[in-house]
């Protein structure tokens, strides 16, 4: 059933649900820069029905990636999303990182995902206790090393599989368009790269990673 799903709406799988939910979380995850109760404050925005569903919905889609991306794995397919097929420059670079930038993709935002929602659904965490563990944990070294491999490994699949969608879509039919969108979405992909830095150092430390802020943070 997997092998029967179009090559077009895979290449859409592999790119949009990833991208529209980094957007989404760094956003929502921002009003950390505000302190524990804007944290608070953008939760219970961000807990009712409606983005509940839509996150959910996000999720499964996530999930329905990850799938598609083992069983290409398995069965010896090239990845799903990929660049263009050139074997020169930048494109075959992202060619060959694309696999292995999925498969990270999809071990970390187990994690992560796992760090928000396990206190809640297993634990009966309220908001407040999964901020207090969330940046308790984030704070450490191996755990600040994960992210930073993480979010590389999202940054570089967003870079091959924009493109890729792009073109499965039959939207980059000329090479200069290919290259272009390419670097378009280099370009989007190292910018939420670097919000998504600059916020996890924050909650892990209370200090900008890559600029310096001037924010209390406290509980």
């Amino acid at each position: 059933m997997l092998a029967a799903v179009s090559a077009r709406l895979r290449a859409v799988i592999a790119a949009v649900p990833l991208g529209l939910w980094s957007v989404w979380h760094v956003w929502e995850q921002w009003a950390a820069f505000g302190g524990t109760e804007a944290w608070l404050a953008r939760m219970r925005e961000t807990s009712r029905g409606p983005a509940i569903a839509l996150e959910v919905l996000v999720v499964l889609a996530l999930a329905g990636w990850a799938l598609l991306v083992i069983a290409d794995r398995r069965a010896g397919r090239p990845p799903m999303g990929q660049a263009p097929p050139q074997d020169q420059g930048a494109e075959g670079l992202l060619r060959r990182l694309a696999p292995t930038a999925a498969l990270v993709s999809i071990v970390f935002l187990v994690f992560h995902v796992g760090q928000f929602w396990a206190p809640k659904m297993f634990g009966g965490a309220t908001d407040l206790e999964t901020w207090r563990t969330v940046t308790h944990a984030v704070g450490r070294p191996v755990v600040l090393a994960a992210y930073a491999l993480g979010l590389t490994a999202i940054a570089v699949h967003l870079t091959a599989a924009i493109p890729g969608a792009l073109a499965a879509l039959g939207w980059l039919e000329r090479p200069e368009a290919r290259r272009g969108a390419v670097l378009v979405a280099a370009v989007c992909a190292l910018c939420l790269w670097a919000l998504a830095v600059q916020l996890t150092g924050w909650v892990g430390t209370g200090h900008g990673t890559l600029w310096p802020i001037a924010v209390a943070h406290t509980e």
